[in-house]
């Protein structure tokens, strides 16, 4: 019997955004909607249904998911805050066959999807200069994640872009940022961020999920992080020459040892440390070179840039 095709969209996640001064608004996902949804963020979907052209009866394919009934949902297992971003992979048990999840950043606070208005407009003051978040990635046979950051000039060209591949699984947070490779020159008008759980020409696995927090888009923005911890904080956290430690508020004095490693997870100082009270201790970070670098003690960790 002849059948007609139709598809119908299917809500399934968004995040809230605002004004953004360098910081993408929600990039910390703790904005959540009366629906259940993280505010600005999300993915079109259009779940298959077929209709019967002589018995007008419809049938719509089954959709299901690895650990929860959506492509993108808020998780309790945040980096910073209650909430981060989680996304998984579907499957769509009529056809066998995989949908890869995909986040998009889009401006409207109301909407459940991106639609057609992905991205978000920027201030003339706002500095876009790179793509940074932390993530947990759980990967079923050789998925490869993509994160991608795209910026417009004022007619709409693009001036540039970043983009990298999340490859590896990790079930603790690790931070990545990666520069925007400018290829026009222009003022950026607007920006579009993305998280895709299959790279462009890649084949999904059911079962991936990808758990992202603390989106940022440039540098100052990783200067102004407000981190809090009980056990210690680490300022400035973008510095020329050293760094600051403070006890945390739950934190006995004591001697802590405390390990800086580079983006690679190599270790490239060690040093025992005397803390106690509120007095800082200034460390020698002067000999690094210029990057992201991760400082952690009794298993609690935060990041710093050397400049």
């Amino acid at each position: 019997m002849k059948k007609n095709y139709f598809f119908s969209i299917v809500a399934l996640l968004t995040v809230s955004l605002g004004s953004m001064q360098g910081q993408v608004v929600n990039g910390t996902f703790e904005n959540i909607k009366d629906n259940g949804l993280i505010s600005n963020w999300g993915m079109n979907f259009f779940t298959p249904i077929t209709i019967d052209a002589e018995t007008g009866e419809t049938t719509q394919d089954f959709i299901t998911f690895g650990c929860w009934p959506g492509f993108v949902f808020p998780s309790w297992d945040a980096n910073h805050g209650q909430h981060a971003m989680q996304m998984t992979n579907g499957l769509n048990v009529t056809t066998n066959t995989i949908i890869p999840a995909k986040s998009i950043l889009f401006n409207d606070p109301k909407q459940d999807i991106p639609g057609w208005n992905p991205g978000i407009p920027v201030d003339l003051s706002d500095q876009v200069a790179m793509l940074g978040f932390d993530y947990k990635f759980t990967r079923m046979g050789n998925d490869i994640a993509e994160a991608e950051l795209v910026v417009f000039g004022t007619d709409g060209q693009e001036l540039g872009r970043a983009t990298v591949d999340i490859s590896q699984t990790n079930t603790q947070y690790q931070y990545l940022y990666e520069p925007v490779q400018f290829t026009s020159f222009g003022i950026p008008a607007s920006i579009q961020v993305s998280f895709s759980m299959a790279k462009e020409g890649s084949v999904p696995a059911f079962g991936s999920t990808l758990i992202v927090d603390d989106v940022i888009v440039s540098y100052a923005a990783l200067a102004n992080d407000e981190f809090q911890s009980t056990q210690f904080i680490v300022y400035p956290t973008v510095a020329s020459s050293e760094i600051n430690i403070v006890k945390g508020s739950t934190a006995p004095s004591g001697n802590y040892n405390f390990t800086i490693t580079n983006m690679e997870g190599k270790t490239v100082s060690n040093q025992s440390i005397q803390l106690s009270d509120n007095n800082p201790f200034t460390v020698d970070v002067s000999q690094l070179s210029k990057g992201i670098y991760f400082i952690s003690s009794k298993g609690f960790s935060t990041k710093f840039m050397k400049q």
